[in-house]
């Protein structure tokens, strides 16, 4: 094992500084990590590098769920699945993963108790963000897709930093890049929240969520019917808003 998969696994929360025998792999851009994860049922630990989780619907629409990097885990949930991952780890630069195979995992579960509830800790935090996803995403206007997003995600000083473009941001919520624009400009006249490079601050999380929930009582938003993702055309229903 390299130092970098050895300082990975230190900094795990799940393995914290378990050391079980892994295969390290290295990924260009564009490539799928969730494809080797398939071939040999097992848990993936990113090391170096960030990667792109897609849900990938009947309709081949993909959602952008989550960008993950050194520390976090994949694979979790379909461990002990008769299925293959139904989302896909793309790298978005190089990257390097490290994989641990079902049967040292269940090793562990087995003989160490912290790490079974690590683990057990960590698959109901991965169903409570799915659950979120599907609340932000079923949302019926952009500016209740943004304001959730932004709730969802600031930290304790109401800093939430875009990790990449605003077009990103755009993928993410599933709506097009003009709706993104004039949403968070709004917000900003308003006051609600401040832009930067670096990302959006929230002025006031209180105020801001309380504002959403008055404006979808008074229908502000009523107006804003779902449109097509500009970035998936071919998509439909709610994938988008304009």
């Amino acid at each position: 094992m390299n130092p970098e998969c050895e300082a990975a696994f230190r900094a795990s929360p799940l393995f914290a500084g378990i050391m079980p025998e892994a295969r390290s792999e290295r990924f260009v851009d564009g490539e799928s990590l969730s494809a080797f994860a398939d071939e040999e049922r097992c848990v993936g630990l990113m090391v170096q590098g960030t990667a792109d989780v897609w849900c990938h619907a009947a309709d081949g629409t993909e959602t952008l769920m989550n960008t993950i990097g050194p520390g976090d885990c994949f694979g979790i949930a379909y461990l002990y699945g008769d299925t293959d991952m139904q989302t896909r780890v793309i790298a978005r630069e190089r990257c390097e993963a490290a994989f641990v195979r079902k049967a040292d995992i269940q090793a562990l579960l087995a003989e160490d108790q912290d790490f079974a509830t690590r683990y057990y800790a960590l698959c109901n935090k991965k169903l409570q963000f799915l659950l979120s996803r599907i609340s932000l995403l079923t949302a019926q206007s952009c500016r209740t897709r943004l304001t959730a997003y932004l709730l969802l995600n600031r930290d304790r000083d109401g800093f939430v930093p875009l990790n990449g473009s605003k077009d990103e941001l755009a993928r993410r919520l599933s709506v097009s890049r003009a709706a993104v624009y004039r949403e968070l400009n709004a917000l900003a006249d308003r006051g609600e929240i401040r832009l930067s490079k670096r990302g959006i601050t929230l002025n006031d999380p209180v105020r801001l969520e309380q504002s959403m929930y008055d404006d979808n009582d008074k229908g502000v938003n009523n107006h804003e019917k779902t449109d097509v993702d500009a970035a998936h055309p071919d998509a439909a229903g709610s994938a988008g808003c304009r």
